[in-house]
């Protein structure tokens, strides 16, 4: 994040003051038996028994969706505005998004994702059934460390840390937002399937093909030379990522940034299982390495994208 905002701000701001003031002039303010002012949204069609919003308690202070009114009109005056919130909160938008419209003020979008669970078994949660973010990451980290230890002998922290956020977070993102995501360890942390890891380590491998080749690459490579059936397939997936880029921000889906990364990934793993890069001849191997590098470099905007980051070496 770039900065935090905190609600605290708008508890003693005059602004929620003026938000009321803006909201009486709709027709729609009241105050309602205990004295606490209720915006009326009848005619919206919210599906509530009683479509009413209370912004204040009886002695006049401000509840939470009065403050976030008030917020909300700070950050629509910024420009692009996006909530993301539970499903759960649903109802809420939409009353928010009510009392948007009401002072004709633009309402932001809007990406509603389902809940994380947890298997059975797989986490403790002491008592009670919730898990802090804190704990989350600190188990997801220790399991890194475990997986590099069976993998490579040795611990790398920084490493560890690293897959360890991106498993996390690529497990929860590529998803569809309106399904449940349902987190097991053992997955999310495999060097196989669809998770961050896999992923990375195709990004690392490439690195380490580039390194080994130790020289500067030609920029004058003839790519008419590509035209192995696994060449191909690479440069169609790299020509279409501009489309997948704009396609998640119009929908607001990084899901389908999270399976186009895996997808290239996959691709690319196929044709470095059929086609040798490095000792191929002169003219070849200067094709093969700048597709390689094309795909390396695919593969970490696709990652950055979705706040995950990549490792040279794995």
């Amino acid at each position: 994040y770039d900065v935090f905002d905190y609600e605290s701000h708008y508890l003693w701001s005059k602004k929620t003051n003026d938000v009321l003031e803006l909201l009486k002039k709709t027709g729609k303010f009241y105050f309602d038996k205990d004295n606490r002012v209720v915006l009326d949204q009848k005619g919206f069609g919210l599906g509530m028994k009683m479509p009413v919003l209370v912004l204040t308690r009886g002695d006049g202070t401000s509840l939470y969706a009065l403050r976030d009114i008030a917020y909300t009109l700070d950050k629509v005056s910024k420009g692009e505005n996006i909530w993301v919130l539970g499903e759960d909160h649903k109802l809420y938008y939409e009353q928010i998004k009510v009392a948007l419209l009401m002072l004709g003020k633009k309402v932001p979008r809007v990406i509603f994702y389902s809940f994380v669970l947890l298997d059975e078994g797989k986490m403790s949660t002491r008592k009670g059934n919730l898990v802090l973010l804190e704990d989350f990451m600190a188990e997801a980290e220790k399991k890194a460390q475990q997986e590099l230890k069976r993998r490579y002998k040795k611990i790398d922290k920084k490493a560890a840390k690293i897959i360890a956020h991106g498993a996390l977070k690529y497990s929860i993102l590529k998803v569809s937002p309106e399904k449940n995501v349902t987190f097991n360890w053992q997955q999310s942390l495999s060097f196989e399937g669809e998770t961050a890891p896999y992923i990375q380590y195709a990004y690392a491998r490439i690195s380490s093909i580039i390194k080994k080749h130790k020289k500067a690459l030609s920029k004058k490579a003839d790519f008419s030379l590509l035209n192995k059936k696994e060449e191909i397939e690479l440069i169609k997936k790299l020509a279409i990522f501009p489309d997948i880029v704009e396609k998640t921000s119009k929908e607001l889906r990084p899901n389908t940034v999270a399976t186009y990364a895996y997808e290239l990934a996959k691709l690319f793993n196929e044709f470095y299982h059929v086609h040798n890069i490095l000792k191929e001849e002169s003219k070849i191997k200067q094709a093969r390495l700048l597709l390689a590098l094309s795909v390396k470099q695919t593969l970490k905007n696709s990652l950055n994208l979705l706040g995950i980051d990549v490792l040279e070496k794995m």
